[in-house]
């Protein structure tokens, strides 16, 4: 936008205005107030509010949430105009029981998968198979992988080898690698360093699956 002795930014407003595209656009969501607080080591909610207000009123900001009949303005609703979401999150409703029943408790945070699963150095495959079933792995989950080369015995891993690659559990002893299924009716793949090409290209950190 252009800007204008109206709408004309102060240096606090300015910063706190890219901490929130920064934010918007590496994690998909905007930051709570407490995060804006910490930032900035403003110690009062209110005075982020006096900022959010004034970059909402100069038409930096749209800060609208709606909540059932009524709407109310917070940090959270935060969009700016032209700035697009990255990243990918998902609202953290608290804690669910799988066994005995458990009080629920209101919660405003977001689950972001990158931190889940470790941060940077991440990437996704698709299984294809039922080599890793006792693994708790099926056919057409997704696999999200933190990216190394090296590993330790028992660590599930994602193995090229002569260009093919596969998930498997690895194991070396000596000079002997071999990468076993999880599914006992699949027999163990051993590879010879000195006569094949393998590499790791990085160990499991979790499991996506779609139900």
């Amino acid at each position: 936008m252009t800007e204008t002795p109206a709408n004309k930014l102060t240096t606090k407003q300015q910063a706190i205005l890219n901490f929130i595209r920064d934010h918007i656009q590496d994690k998909g969501f905007p930051p709570a107030i407490r995060d804006i607080c910490d930032a900035f080591g403003i110690s009062s909610p209110n005075g982020v509010m006096c900022h959010l207000k004034a970059l909402q009123k100069k038409g930096h900001i749209n800060r609208v949430e709606k909540q059932g009949n009524r709407q109310r303005a917070q940090a959270r609703g935060i969009t700016i105009p032209g700035v697009n979401a990255g990243g990918f999150s998902l609202p953290l409703r608290g804690v669910v029981a799988a066994g005995r029943a458990i009080e629920a408790e209101e919660q405003e945070e977001r689950l972001e998968l990158k931190d889940l699963f470790g941060g940077d150095d991440l990437f996704v495959v698709k299984v294809r198979g039922q080599s890793m079933v006792e693994g708790h792995i099926a056919d057409g989950d997704y696999v999200v992988i933190k990216k190394c080369e090296t590993c330790d015995n028992g660590d599930k891993v994602v193995a090229m080898v002569d260009r093919s690659m596969t998930l498997k559990k690895y194991h070396r002893k000596r000079d002997q690698i071999t990468l076993h299924p999880m599914n006992a009716g699949m027999d163990p793949i051993p590879v010879d360093p000195a006569k094949q090409d393998v590499r790791i290209l990085g160990v499991l950190a979790g499991v996506i699956r779609k139900c």
